[in-house]
């Protein structure tokens, strides 16, 4: 069993074969043994475990068994499951789809969006532009790395955000293109700033600067005889079972696109600015190349 600990929001998490009524039982069992642990750890020390605010999430691939357990008990109080749940500004679904994550993206920044419309014309551009970094992409950035090979269509919703945003901030139409006005004041779509994310978690992960959690992911390419890629700063890429959940994992994905780069980005050595400022304008360069 696994745990994250973030201020006062405690996280406990398991996996286990839905297919089989053993394991689920099983993995019921240690839930509940340390949930009810943690309620007697913070009786004795006077405090209260909130049950209410407790929840239950249940993950699963659309493509298996869904789980029998609908519940887990603990303190004398029971804790039903919950389609969803938030977790540090992210929901998380059922089957990992994130569509409802999106959709609260797409209303918290049109709502945004419209309101300083509103007072568009009593602002400078660099204002307009501190708001929407304030208030608009913000929200397109955080935990988008968990974005990663999502349908188009989705990630599409996710980028009318900031053409409109774009539109906005230079007083265009909204039947103008936005590609120029992206260009124009250098931002990333949002395509490249999920591929942004996960390449400097990965470049993080390699020089320490990144939890264990993430490191523990991604391991360096050992050739099993000498090979000249064995110089190249490769990372091993793990086989997966699903285009739709597996490639979409980290430990696939992060390699994936780390062994993409240019080889002179993948060396060691490199500061953390100096590369975060070559992959932008690499991504730049490959989201841009009709304007260049």
């Amino acid at each position: 069993m696994g745990f994250h600990f973030y201020a006062d929001d405690t996280q406990l998490y398991l996996s286990f074969d839905s297919k089989s009524g053993a394991a689920e039982a099983s993995a019921v069992a240690q839930i509940e043994a340390c949930a009810g642990e943690i309620d007697n750890w913070m009786s004795a020390n006077r405090l209260k475990l909130n049950s209410d605010k407790s929840e239950l999430l249940i993950i699963n691939s659309k493509y298996r068994p869904r789980p029998l357990v609908n519940s887990i008990s603990f303190g004398g109080s029971v804790v039903q499951a919950s389609p969803s749940a938030c977790n540090l500004g992210v929901v998380f679904d059922n089957e990992s789809s994130l569509d409802k994550h999106i959709s609260a993206i797409c209303k918290s920044a049109f709502f945004h969006l419209r309101r300083i419309a509103k007072i568009r014309s009593y602002l400078t551009e660099e204002a307009t532009i501190a708001l929407v970094h304030a208030f608009i992409t913000c929200r397109l950035d955080n935990g988008n790395a968990l974005l990663f090979g999502l349908p188009k269509y989705q990630i599409q919703r996710l980028q009318s955000i900031l053409n409109c945003a774009a539109r906005l901030v230079k007083r265009h139409s909204k039947f103008d293109r936005a590609s120029p006005l992206l260009f124009e004041l250098h931002w990333l779509p949002v395509e490249q700033r999920i591929t942004f994310k996960i390449l400097l978690f990965v470049f993080k992960s390699l020089n320490g600067l990144a939890p264990f959690y993430l490191s523990d992911l991604i391991s360096t390419y050992v050739p099993s005889r000498s090979l000249r890629s064995a110089s190249l700063s490769l990372l091993h890429v793990p086989r997966s079972n699903q285009k739709t959940y597996g490639d979409r994992a980290f430990a696939v994905a992060a390699p994936r696109l780390w062994n993409a780069l240019p080889i002179q980005m993948r060396q060691p050595g490199t500061a953390l600015d100096t590369f975060k400022r070559s992959l932008k304008t690499l991504l730049f360069r490959q989201a841009f190349y009709r304007f260049l």
